[in-house]
């Protein structure tokens, strides 16, 4: 499988066959055609197999009382990770399976490390370390309620709508997230509870090109540098791709950071999954050409055209990966 990484995965069952079992579409990004591993199941119910930082989570373990979060699952290899199956305090911990799963370091055995499950429908995270502490100390699951404000909505709606953390990725060993286009923040999970780090952002605004004013955003961190990737929409139409803008977030003052457009990201390419997840992995080693962003055109409804940014001529190829039509979908990429 190596040879073939990094992998476009489609999970996928009939919608005119109920009965069907599950079935799964591989297609290689390095050979540019269909991979299909003999005998390869799909993901089981709950299971994801994530990017870069991101963890897989086996289907969740039925516990005496509550639902405990499943394993973390290496994509490549099948290891999974052992986590605990307790909780710091008596309040209800059902996990949802509806969660993004994150790492916040590469390698998951390192002490200090953690998996966070942020809730997409609520602000909600749970969090544990992915080691056992060697003292003997407390090794469980904990709940953190954020809150970064609300949305703005219409005088007509009458309650407040708290905003949800849904553009994260795992950098410097911590999960990085977008307020707003003037602020990025950090959690810090290294301490008793974990604490709030925001940055205000100066310099260059990331706005929405002449004519455009919606799109989809992620962050990705790739080679120790932290990434903002912007795919802009012409009339909200998701089919209609206006413009696709890259940002490196300059840490070098100690005191603010800032968005640097850039059409260089070195000798990697950029994956997108739909729900804001991303990740980087190397090109010349995997056989692929550098500089390019991987994503599915339609981001809405699920179709089979995969887009190649090329961020040097500022090109974009649209191939087709598989010709099935009829088919409930759920597109992962795995990342080496």
């Amino acid at each position: 499988m190596s040879s073939r990484l990094p992998l476009l995965v489609f999970h996928h069952r009939s919608v005119h066959n109920a009965d069907a079992d599950d079935e799964m579409l591989v297609f290689s990004l390095s050979q540019q055609k269909p991979a299909r591993e003999p005998g390869a199941r799909p993901p089981r119910r709950g299971e994801r197999h994530l990017l870069g930082h991101a963890a897989g989570l086996d289907a969740p373990r039925q516990g005496a009382r509550r639902v405990v979060p499943g394993l973390p699952v290496n994509p490549r290899t099948g290891d999974r990770l052992p986590l605990p199956d307790t909780w710091e305090d008596d309040d209800d911990c059902e996990i949802p399976q509806s969660c993004k799963c994150f790492l916040s370091h590469k390698d998951p055995t390192r002490p200090g490390c953690i998996v966070a499950l942020f809730r997409r429908a609520a602000p909600v995270v749970w969090y544990c370390p992915t080691v056992a502490a060697g003292d003997g100390g407390s090794w469980s699951w904990r709940r953190y309620a954020y809150d970064i404000g609300d949305y703005p909505l219409p005088p007509a709606y009458r309650l407040p709508t708290k905003k949800i953390i849904s553009v994260i990725a795992s950098f410097q060993e911590k999960p990085y997230f977008i307020d707003s286009t003037r602020e990025v923040c950090a959690i810090d999970f290294s301490t008793t509870r974990p604490t709030l780090q925001c940055f205000d952002v100066h310099g260059l605004a990331v706005r929405f090109p002449h004519g455009m004013c919606s799109g989809r955003e992620w962050l990705v961190e790739s080679q120790d540098q932290l990434f903002l990737v912007r795919v802009c929409f012409i009339d909200f139409d998701p089919d209609n791709i206006g413009a696709i803008d890259v940002y490196r977030m300059d840490f070098s003052s100690s005191t603010r950071v800032r968005w640097l457009r850039v059409h260089d990201i070195g000798d990697a390419v950029l994956l997108l999954e739909d729900a804001n997840m991303a990740a980087s992995c190397p090109a010349s080693a995997l056989g692929l050409d550098a500089n390019r962003i991987y994503f599915m055109r339609n981001l809405v409804e699920d179709d089979a055209d995969l887009c190649i940014f090329d961020l040097e001529s500022n090109t974009l190829e649209i191939i087709r990966v598989h010709r099935h039509d009829g088919l409930l979908l759920c597109r992962i990429f795995v990342a080496s």
